[in-house]
């Protein structure tokens, strides 16, 4: 296949995701090496269609096209300036967040909020709303961003900061769909140290309680263990970088980055044992978790994991902070039904899914799934955004986060089907822009401001060339 002179691959290239559950073939991938090119690969098709791939690592079908599908790599510079008294940081859309870090940390600076992998690029990360723990979205932070989009009429490439106002709001966080992100503008902080700890908690109310300590703290519900594990994160004043601090994160490397997802591939993947994967949670596991280390690191070392080293699917769904209670007993009373047919869910259980329509559905989940790795659950304040997962309100939102390393299971595709669709129906819980979600559950009242938002979109974008779809069929897009 032979490079075109706009930089790119015309036609045939089969693109995936980092999950493998989105393939397509673009009628054409680019690599612009400057803004200018990328304005006229995008004057050239905007009758096809444009998309920015960023590094493929959403789980929903954000990037797919049959249009322009772009690749902005080589837009990467990152530079650091003062203005008012802040320290800004300014870094070209296609750069991974691991470079802008490295860069900043060398100069004694890092980010207000990390995600949970750095991989991902800059212009990827804010248009999904990318989050941590304990803080807003990495979205939130957005000072301005640099906007490849069209005119009124829709005929001629226009590019523009967005610094204030309902604009900004929306851009921070726009699923690419009101134009090409080149270049953003972060508000920076001065690198700190967060202390970790990790362990057990008998009840949610127990865990939840913790956070007043540590506030920058995630934590697990253990499939078929059906207790939880707490990391509690907090900044710190002390230094660090003790010998025991330095065999802490080799530990968790070792034992939890890789050991773990070695295990849970062998049982649940090559062996697919559900008597294995029910055993090692709930008798094994336990013994691998060392409770005692308070390690101390760099924050941008120690709130980031290495989920990246092994291909998986996610859905990921999020619960105003009120829900969380039972918005959790519902998921895992779920989860043990479709790992027992014999389990009984709770009067609760039943009565909230009678109520939205899914209780006779439940049969169709019964004894089909034994999940095989930890429910991961993120706390993310509110965003000063339009969409962001977490925008909207005064109640702190809570992440659920379903993973699964059986990525070609149909069973698993029907278990988080109906686990989104509960939760979206009863809490009216807002999927991740960048994981998978039961799209047909999508409704306008998920996103309050999300018709606000689209009126924005078709501002920038009259001749919907960003809009395509994914982002075409949102609720309010096309009218």
């Amino acid at each position: 296949m032979a490079l075109d002179s706009g930089g790119g691959v015309r036609g045939g290239r089969e693109v995936s995701n980092f999950g493998g559950n989105v393939r397509f073939r673009p009628g054409r991938l680019a690599v612009p090496r400057s803004e200018a090119e990328v304005c006229r690969l995008v004057l050239e098709h905007r009758a096809d269609g444009v998309r920015v791939a960023g590094s493929r690592h959403a789980w929903s079908p954000l990037i797919r096209t049959s249009g322009l599908l772009l690749d902005l790599r080589h837009l990467d510079a990152v530079r650091l300036y003062e203005e008012g008294g802040r320290v800004l940081v300014s870094v070209g859309g296609g750069c991974r967040i691991s470079r802008l870090l490295a860069y900043l940390n060398d100069r004694g600076l890092t980010l207000p909020s990390v995600g949970l992998i750095t991989e991902q690029t800059v212009a990827g990360a804010i248009s999904t709303a990318t989050h941590g723990s304990g803080r807003h979205s990495l979205s939130h932070y957005v000072q301005r961003v640099r906007l490849v989009h069209f005119d009124g009429g829709g005929g001629e490439v226009v590019v523009r900061w967005i610094d204030s106002g309902e604009e900004l709001r929306a851009v921070r966080c726009s699923l690419g769909a009101m134009g090409v992100i080149t270049e953003v503008v972060f508000a920076v902080v001065p690198q700190y140290r967060v202390q970790e700890q990790l362990v057990p908690a008998g009840t949610l109310p127990e865990v939840l309680r913790m956070e007043s300590e540590t506030p920058l703290q995630q934590f697990f519900l253990v499939p078929h263990l059906w207790r939880f594990y707490v990391q509690r994160r907090a900044e710190t004043a002390e230094p660090g970088g003790r010998l025991t601090d330095q065999l802490y994160r080799l530990y968790w490397f070792l034992m939890m980055d890789i050991g773990l997802h070695l295990v849970v591939l062998l049982m649940a993947v090559f062996l697919r044992s559900r008597v294995l994967v029910r055993l090692f949670f709930s008798t094994l596991m336990p013994w691998t978790v060392v409770t005692s280390w308070r390690p101390i690191d760099r924050s941008d070392r120690q709130l980031v994991m290495e989920h990246e080293l092994f291909r998986h699917v996610e859905e990921e769904l999020f619960v105003r902070r009120s829900d969380l209670p039972s918005a959790m007993a519902l998921v895992e009373d779920l989860l043990r039904v479709a790992d027992d047919r014999t389990w009984r869910l709770s009067e609760a259980s039943s009565e909230q899914l009678r109520r939205v329509g899914l209780l006779g559905d439940v049969s169709e989940i019964e004894g089909c799934w034994s999940h095989h790795y930890p429910i991961c659950v993120r706390r993310v304040r509110v965003d000063d955004a339009l969409i962001s997962m977490s925008s909207g309100g005064s109640e702190d939102w809570y992440s659920i986060s379903l993973i699964n390393y059986q990525r070609e299971s149909a069973e698993f595709w029907r278990f988080a089907g109906f686990v989104g669709a509960a939760l979206m129906r009863i809490y009216g819980a807002r999927p991740h822009w960048g994981k998978w979600f039961p799209e047909g559950e999508l409704r306008l009242e998920h996103y309050p401001e999300l018709g606000r938002f689209c009126e924005l979109v078709r501002h920038c974008d009259p001749a919907g060339v960003f809009r395509r779809g994914f982002v075409g069929q949102l609720p309010g897009m096309s009218e």
